[in-house]
């Protein structure tokens, strides 16, 4: 069974907690409510009542938070009605109900934004990602926290960066995008000491702590996670306390029972709080497996107590699931009942919660939806540069207009005829030199654009080939004997750890150059490039593929454009050969004098020389359907100074050569 851990996603408030943390502070805070006026400060107090209640028994907070929405719109006070909205919202999300959370999460934002209250519409865009979160919507979530953190950004503000961060973390931890969600729960980290608001730094500790039980870093686990249980302690915290629990439960494998133990502490916490809560659901689901291997792990009459005990948490925890629509825990409690069933012998049973697992995992991890994400980052990205730009704008127009008064000022000193000429030619290459920039910008901005829709396309379709194989293989089993299943499940396996590989690879650069479009030049084995091709290439039956090269032979160049040359020749190549008896690629590679010399050949039908003519005319763009193109190969090969030649004939094959500086 695949266990589910908790990565807290941040509920937000308006106002920062005071020093009194929990009980102390309600109880304070009741003995004022009587002595104040019907005003302003009794609304503050009444929600801060709600608020505080959240952490120590939600259910109490409703009736509180009302009174102040009701006192707030009697004195027709904006701020607080949209404060006892958002708090509203957290209520209610918390209770499961996320589309009714999101109509009071908006209420808040459309006044906020009215009243151009920046900090609170960090709040509000952030708590509407987080119901978006709950649904396993991780687009809509994404687009609301980018939009949060680029405000929060914008007011140069710790405490709020810290804040959204936490969130994003959880975006692309849900995305199993680990490099990603260490990055944000870092800056989250850095952010919440900068700004010293404890609630995030623990936060950010769980969120790190978690990150390294995936990828099974034990004891920094430990480490993080023990940190964030003392500072929530000290808070009073206790559903962050008992996420943590449902967190640290797993580091206690294999001893099943302590782990039990300190789940059923966590529940314990939960159902007195916030049954319905997340972390609530999938504790429930964390102790239904785990009863689930005791039970493996013991003979009768134990076996059948615990396996009922399993089937219980877990039908507990599919319909709260259901009930507060969140697909990403549906689908992992469908999986663990389905191996429920079958040790019962229900195989039926088994069979259809397994299909359920499927069609859930399909729709909310596909390739699609994390392009999405990454589109959604990648915007955010360019607006922030789109704001320097017109920072740098403006700076420029208030230079000019000081320059102008200078002008008007010596022209009554009697000398403004020479100064008007010398600022009208320092304005002319101003301008010029402006322009100049803002044409390269747009052209970078093109090419950036073209070059991430292009490698999306050649990611996908070996991807959706993959897929269609392996749906193929899972319909018709009968169509292969057993031996030669292990075979094509060990290629396949194969294959789609090269593809991954390949694709993250690939991507990481992509983002990279969207900051720094220029090469990196250093010295690359030619070895691993042709491993790279190798791998890339995969394993083909109908194309022979052969290698040739020098002992110890080294180029110099940068090995992402490098790689991506070879690749789409590589990739035409194959294409080329589709059609082709006896097909055959061969990569060779060779020093002479001071240069090294990389060629591909095949014995295809060859190219026209318009198609040659293409490669060398940097007026023709075209070819785009088939990945990154000629043109995109002769521009790559021209950003690492290397030269391209072809040699071919219709009907013979074709060659290209590269040429580069010798290590």
């Amino acid at each position: 069974m695949k266990r589910l851990f908790i990565v807290l996603l941040l509920f937000f408030l308006f106002d920062a907690i005071a020093q009194k943390h929990g009980q102390p502070l309600i109880d304070s805070l009741l003995a004022e409510l009587p002595k104040l006026k019907e005003d302003t400060n009794k609304v503050k107090a009444l929600i801060r009542v709600a608020q505080t209640y959240m952490l120590v028994n939600p259910n109490q907070s409703f009736p509180y938070v009302n009174q102040g929405l009701q006192l707030a719109e009697k004195i027709d006070w904006k701020k607080g009605i949209a404060n006892a909205h958002n708090t509203l919202g957290l209520l209610v999300g918390d209770s499961g109900n996320n589309t009714l959370a999101r109509e009071h999460f908006e209420k808040s934002y459309s006044i906020n934004k009215s009243l151009d209250l920046k900090t609170n519409q960090v709040t509000n865009l952030s708590n509407i990602g987080r119901s978006y979160q709950r649904e396993s919507d991780f687009s809509r979530a994404a687009d609301n926290y980018f939009k949060a953190l680029s405000i929060a950004e914008e007011m140069k503000s710790s405490e709020q960066i810290a804040l959204v961060a936490t969130n994003i973390t959880v975006s692309f931890y849900s995305q199993k995008n680990y490099a990603r969600a260490t990055e944000y729960a870092e800056m989250a980290l850095k952010n919440g000491e900068l700004s010293n608001t404890p609630n995030n730094i623990a936060k950010a500790l769980l969120q790190l702590g978690t990150i390294r039980m995936e990828t099974k870093d034990s004891a920094a686990s430990k480490k993080y996670m023990e940190r964030a249980l003392k500072m929530y302690e000290d808070m009073s915290n206790k559903p962050a306390m008992a996420q943590v629990l449902t967190n640290m439960a797993d580091l206690e494998y294999p001893d099943l029972k302590k782990q039990l133990a300190i789940l059923l502490r966590a529940q314990h916490i939960y159902d007195e709080t916030s049954p319905l809560s997340i972390g609530s659901i999938v504790n429930m689901v964390n102790v239904g497996q785990t009863y689930y291997q005791l039970a493996k792990q013991h003979k009768e009459p134990e076996r059948s107590d615990f396996l009922n005990r399993s089937e219980s948490y877990l039908a507990k925890g599919k319909a709260a699931a259901i009930q507060t629509e969140n697909a990403e825990i549906l689908a992992n409690v469908s999986v663990s009942l389905a191996d429920l069933e079958e040790t019962k012998g229900n195989y039926k049973a088994a069979l259809e919660d397994f299909k359920k697992y499927n069609s859930i995992n399909d729709s909310i991890f596909s390739q699609d939806k994390k392009n999405e994400i990454a589109g959604l980052e990648g915007k955010q990205n360019i607006a922030v540069k789109d704001r320097e730009i017109a920072i740098t704008k403006l700076t420029v127009l208030n230079q000019r207009r000081t320059q102008f008064g200078l002008i008007v000022g010596l022209a009554l000193l009697g000398i403004i005829g020479g100064l008007f000429y010398w600022q009208s030619r320092s304005r002319k290459k101003a301008n010029t030199t402006l322009m100049i920039l803002n044409n390269q910008l747009d052209e970078a901005n093109k090419i950036k654009a073209r070059f991430f829709g292009i490698l999306s396309h050649d990611l996908r379709s070996p991807v959706a080939n993959l897929v269609h194989f392996l749906h193929l293989q899972k319909e018709s089993p009968d169509l292969l004997n057993t031996e030669q299943q292990e075979v094509h499940q060990q290629n396949i396996t194969s294959s789609a750890e090269g593809l991954l590989y390949t694709m993250e690879a690939m991507l990481l650069w992509s983002k990279e150059q969207m900051e720094n479009f220029r090469p990196n030049i250093k010295q690359i084995s030619v070895s691993s490039l042709f491993d790279y091709i190798q791998n890339f290439s995969g394993r083909n039956d109908k194309i022979k593929i052969i290698f040739r090269q020098a002992d110890g032979l080294y180029v110099t160049a940068d090995e992402n454009y490098l790689r991506t040359i070879m690749q789409n020749l590589t990739a035409n190549a194959i294409r080329t050969l589709k059609n082709t008896t006896n097909a055959r690629i061969e990569w060779s590679a060779k020093k002479e004098g001071n240069t090294t010399i990389l060629s591909i050949s095949d014995n295809g039908t060859g190219i026209s020389a318009d198609q040659v003519k293409t490669l060398f005319d940097e007026t023709t763009v075209n070819n785009e359907r088939h990945g990154f193109g000629l043109h995109l190969v002769r521009d790559l090969a021209k950003a690492i100074q290397y030269k391209i030649a072809v040699e071919s004939e219709p009907g013979k094959g074709t060659t290209f050569i590269l040429t580069g500086a010798a290590a």
